[in-house]
């Protein structure tokens, strides 16, 4: 987050690498809002776009996180799209409508929200994920054996994967608490890189933590 504010080369890197892991809560976003998949691409793309283009600034403490910034900023992106689209009908010409997460007063329903921040959490799972995958891309045999474990209700006997592995049980239990403290470390790096203020990776980890209790 801190390398997306800056208007040089890397700092549109990392804008662009914010963008593609809140595109499906984006979408999803959309959908929810009663247009096709493929509208709700298309404007997806746009928004992103435009965020790209305009980037993020200098953080303010009362825009709260990223997440809650971003959805701000689609919820008036829309409200400015349905203005020059409402213009355009009528024949005139549309304002220019500056479209800010800060000061976000067109809020979708409680339920949408709620929604896009549990579309956040999995996509947050989902990067964390790829990144695991990767480090294990030399043997992923071992890791697709490892990786059911990272659910804590997998009760396959541990002997049968130790079997597999041709390891004792005890090098397994060993593997799977390594497997889990790495994926634990990829998921609070994939928070933290959206993030204002690193200090706030604890409450936002929690965050996290409370969408996925209760959507079980």
């Amino acid at each position: 987050m801190l390398e997306a504010r800056s208007r040089d080369a890397g700092g549109q890197a990392a804008l662009s690498e914010l963008c593609a892991l809140y595109y499906q809560p984006a979408v999803a976003f959309l959908r929810r809002e009663r247009r096709d998949p493929d509208a709700a691409r298309e404007l997806a793309h746009a928004f992103f776009e435009a965020l790209i283009s305009r980037g993020v600034g200098a953080p303010d403490p009362s825009r709260g996180r990223f997440r809650s910034y971003l959805l701000g900023a689609l919820k008036h992106f829309l409200v400015a799209r349905r203005t020059a689209e409402a213009a355009q009908k009528r024949g005139g010409h549309s304002e220019h409508i500056a479209w800010d997460g800060a000061d976000a007063d067109t809020a979708a329903p409680a339920a949408q929200d709620a929604a896009f921040d549990r579309d956040w959490a999995l996509a947050i799972l989902a990067a964390a994920m790829t990144a695991l995958e990767a480090e294990h891309a030399r043997n992923p045999g071992s890791f697709r054996i490892l990786r059911p474990w990272l659910d804590p209700s997998h009760d396959r006997p541990q002997k049968d994967a130790a079997r597999d592995l041709g390891i004792s049980e005890a090098a397994l239990k060993v593997a799977i608490h390594r497997l889990r403290v790495r994926w634990r470390e990829h998921v609070r790096t994939a928070v933290r890189a959206t993030l204002h203020d690193p200090a706030d990776l604890d409450d936002e980890m929690r965050h996290l933590l409370d969408i996925l209790a209760s959507d079980r």
